[in-house]
């Protein structure tokens, strides 16, 4: 969903699923990091080479929980530590040399007598070359949902997003967005959820292989296809189109942010066990650029496009 959506495509998929699980009472504490290598590659336009070294980490912890209630604790830190002399073209400003998006979260979930399942979640934080360096630097992201179900695994989604720094229109500004979407889990091995504004897909057509995709809005795409070698070994591959944005101290428009978008393809493998995991993933960047602006539209003002390259990743994961 889009306020969980960030700061990467794992915390996406395992906060949508927390929020639709319809049996409460079963949070445990959980921790990420993850570490990412992009060499330099060539600015288009420029004598200037672009490469980074991003680290993240998320982290959720249950203070409360039974069959009907559950609050959640969670923060998120991504840092990216920039290595260019590549400058706005608009402005001829110097990249940031350093990228921030910190945030702090809670959430809660309640279960109705009537079966219906509410869940809150509110996400107060920065994303910014000095992030907290004045208030138009913070954001406050809200998710509002309900799911009431049909049948014993049916549900509809009723739901509403705010985000004070996301703006799908221009002239719109930040407003609430409503949603509505149907889960169809005719059985274990099939899960389809289709609606407004996310949508995601989950089929096993073997018992070892899972096939699955995603969307969250605006344009944010993943595809994936994992198979378990054995137990605690999966290897996967898949697509993604991914996108952040950061309010840039010193911006010309206070409502301006500065967009990154990247498509990729990737592959790697992960190792579970039942309190950690570990991932390996490589692969090829493509179709990367930057820009300032108020949304997409924009995409065209004070731009710099990275040549295509390659990237690797390992991440550690930990369960209590």
């Amino acid at each position: 969903m889009l306020t969980l959506g960030r700061p990467g495509w794992t915390a996406a998929q395992g906060e949508l699923q927390l929020m639709l699980d319809p049996t409460l009472g079963r949070q445990i504490p959980r921790a990420d990091y993850r570490i990412t290598y992009y060499p330099d590659e060539p600015v288009e336009g420029q004598s200037a080479d672009f490469g980074l070294l991003q680290h993240r980490f998320s982290g959720a912890v249950p203070v409360w929980q039974d069959m009907r209630d559950e609050w959640t604790l969670s923060a998120g830190v991504r840092f990216q530590d920039i290595d260019t002399r590549a400058v706005l073209p608009g402005t001829r400003e110097r990249f940031p040399d350093e990228l921030w998006d910190v945030r702090l979260g809670a959430s809660y979930r309640h279960k109705f007598d009537n079966g219906w399942i509410g869940a809150v979640n509110v996400t107060v934080g920065s994303a910014s070359d000095k992030p907290f360096n004045s208030e138009d630097e913070l954001f406050v992201r809200a998710v509002g949902l309900v799911r009431v179900p049909q049948g014993e695994r049916n549900a509809w989604l009723f739901s509403v997003i705010y985000a004070t720094d996301e703006r799908f229109l221009s002239w719109l500004g930040a407003i609430p967005i409503p949603g509505i979407a149907y889960q169809w889990v005719p059985s274990d091995r099939f899960q389809l959820i289709i609606g407004i504004p996310f949508s995601s897909v989950q089929y096993r057509p073997l018992e070892k292989l899972t096939l699955e995709a995603q969307y969250f809005p605006v344009r944010r795409v993943r595809a994936r296809a994992t198979y378990e070698v054995f137990r605690p070994l999966r290897v996967f591959a898949g697509f993604d189109w991914d996108s952040e944005h950061y309010a840039r101290t010193g911006r010309g428009d206070k409502d301006d942010r500065l967009f990154y978008y990247e498509k990729s393809v990737r592959g790697g493998i992960r190792f579970d066990l039942r309190h950690f995991g570990v991932e390996l993933t490589g692969g090829r960047a493509f179709d990367r650029f930057y820009f300032e602006g108020e949304t997409y539209s924009n995409r065209d003002d004070n731009r710099i496009d990275i040549h295509d390259g390659w990237f690797g990743a390992a991440q550690l994961s930990v369960r209590f």
